[in-house]
Parts: C-alpha cells; sequence; structure tokens
C-alpha cells in the first residue's frame, strides 16, 4: 500500500516513513478503491489520458459516472453498451460468440454485464448509437430549479447576484459574520453554506458554476456539517479543490450535453500536459452522481449520500 501511494509524492494520501503500521493499516481501511486504483494507475497522472478518461466517463450519460470509470478500464474504446436482454429487445441484436462482457454494478444487485456494439450481431446498428453527446449548449429550467430547490434541504443557500462579466460564483461556509453580511437573504437556522451564482449569466453558465460550487462542497473542501454525507477534507491544496471541483463541474455539464465554463479549470494541466496533482477522484464522482439526482426531480425530504 505504501509503495503505492507513493506514485503521487506530495500526495496527502502518502503517509510519512514515521507513521506506525498500525496507522498505516488504518489509512489502507479508509482510502476508498477508486483512489487506490487512481494512485496506482500511473497513466492517469498524465492530464491528457486523465482528460480522456473524463471525457469517455462524459459519453455514457445513460450510466453512472462509476459505471463510466469501470467501462473506461475494462474497454477504454467501447462506444455503446447494454445488456444483452435490451440488445436483443430494443436493437435485434445478440453478442457475438466469442465477446467479452464488461462488468458495470447495478442497483439492487451486485453487478451487471453488458456488451459494446463492436461485439454484438444482428439487425443494423441504428446510427443514432454511434454518435457522440451532442453539444446544444440548452439545459432545462427544471433541472436548474430542481437542483436549487434541493439545496435548501440541505443546508446550502443560492443567491443570484450582479457581478463582473468575468465573475462566475462562490461558496462560502456560514459564519456569525457572513450571517450579518446577508442579513438580507434570511438564512434559515439549519443553513450551513452560501452559494452566490452571476444573475447576468446565461443559464448554461450560470448552471456550470452552480455545479462546480457544488462540487466544492460535495468535495469536503468547506468542512461538514449535521447533514453532510462526504468526508471532511479541507487540508487539500488550491490546486486540488479546484481540480476536484473542475472535473465535477466539467463531468456534470458534459454529460448533459453543455459546454462547461469549467474546461478552463483544467486547462493549464491539460494544455501543457503537466502531470496531475494528487487528489480524490472517488469524491469526484460521489460529487458528479449526487449533483446530477439533484437535478432530476423536486426531494420531499434530504436523501443522503454515502459517506467513505
Amino acid at each position: 500500500m505504501t509503495q503505492q501511494l507513493s506514485l503521487f509524492p506530495n500526495s496527502p494520501l502518502n503517509p510519512p516513513n514515521r507513521l506506525q503500521v498500525e496507522t498505516i493499516a488504518e489509512l489502507d481501511a479508509a482510502l476508498s478503491p477508486v483512489d487506490e486504483m487512481f494512485a496506482a494507475s500511473t497513466r492517469f497522472r498524465n492530464s491528457q489520458n486523465f482528460m480522456k478518461l473524463l471525457d469517455f466517463i462524459a459519453r455514457f450519460p445513460n450510466y453512472s459516472a462509476f459505471n463510466g470509470l469501470l467501462l473506461y478500464i475494462q474497454d477504454p474504446s467501447a462506444n455503446f453498451v447494454a445488456t444483452a436482454r435490451v440488445w436483443a429487445k430494443k436493437f435485434g441484436r445478440r453478442p457475438g460468440q466469442n465477446v467479452r462482457p464488461l462488468v458495470i454494478l447495478a442497483p439492487m444487485a451486485p453487478i451487471r454485464f453488458v456488451f459494446d456494439i463492436r461485439g454484438t450481431e444482428g439487425a443494423p446498428v441504428p446510427s443514432e448509437l454511434l454518435k457522440s453527446v451532442e453539444i446544444e449548449n440548452k439545459l432545462s429550467g427544471k433541472i436548474y430549479s430542481n437542483t436549487q430547490h434541493n439545496c435548501a434541504l440541505q443546508g446550502i443557500a443560492v443567491s443570484e447576484t450582479t457581478m463582473s462579466h468575468a465573475a462566475e460564483g462562490t461558496a462560502d461556509r456560514i459564519t456569525p459574520a457572513l450571517r450579518k453580511q446577508y442579513n438580507d437573504l434570511n438564512f434559515q437556522k439549519n443553513t450551513s453554506y452560501l452559494i452566490h451564482l452571476n444573475k447576468t449569466h446565461s443559464l448554461e453558465e450560470k448552471y456550470s458554476s452552480f455545479a462546480h460550487e457544488l462540487g466544492h462542497i460535495f468535495c469536503g473542501h468547506l468542512g461538514i456539517d449535521r447533514y453532510a454525507w462526504w468526508p471532511e477534507r479541507e487540508d487539500l491544496n488550491i490546486s486540488a479543490e479546484e481540480i476536484e471541483a473542475g472535473c465535477v463541474a466539467y463531468l456534470v455539464c458534459r454529460r448533459k450535453g453543455l459546454r462547461t465554463c469549467s474546461e478552463k479549470y483544467l486547462s493549464n494541466y491539460v494544455g501543457a500536459n503537466r502531470e496531475m496533482p494528487a487528489f480524490s477522484l472517488n469524491a469526484v464522482l460521489q460529487a458528479v452522481s449526487y449533483v446530477e439526482e439533484m437535478g432530476k426531480n423536486r426531494w420531499k425530504e434530504l436523501r443522503k449520500g454515502r459517506r467513505n
């Protein structure tokens, strides 16, 4: 375990040699399997390879971000996957004799087997299955309003305010001083976080900023409160925090066919093909899944994620 973690020499996950064996054992138990794999896989340290992973996950919006990761690890060339039953019933196709199934997680069951379109045979392939996610620059207003509504259930206040056009958004932990400063917002007693969004931006730009700031909260950058399902991770450096929040916004928006302002948070690494600093891919994927759920409908009560 220590050898694997040392692939990121400056990582907060990399324990110093002075730690006792039992402490390292505790760290081993606490580290998620996703982050253990991510730290051990040297190819993901290359920023361009990492962006290929993100773009792959974005191409499968009908599957969870975690399942997108599983698919990429097994077959990074996969284009469209479905179960054998769906291939037969919906498309009149079946898996070939020697095709290798891909394993994904399934609700109410441990796993599910799916097959990529390249390994199936039968009726002609519908052309729409071969298309990538289209970048349409349009967002349903319901997704935005549902997300706002569900924020209120978990102590996150959202305020749209006039900012300079270049400004995008901010997220802050509520303090007594902040309550006094924004007394006009009439915070509820259970409000723990405040997100400011630029009201002069388009709906798509605001949603990109919204997802970015929620990424900061759900990745634990602002600490935890009584509603938190995420771990407290306030000891990260700014680069790691911005990359995690940027990845959350990038995936959430691209999986909805939106261009995202958050590309620029990653461009400093991708454009120069720099080595990625240490951060938690597990935290990113959990946050993506939660933000996507928040946009689907208005909750009547708080839904909690799983704290890892």
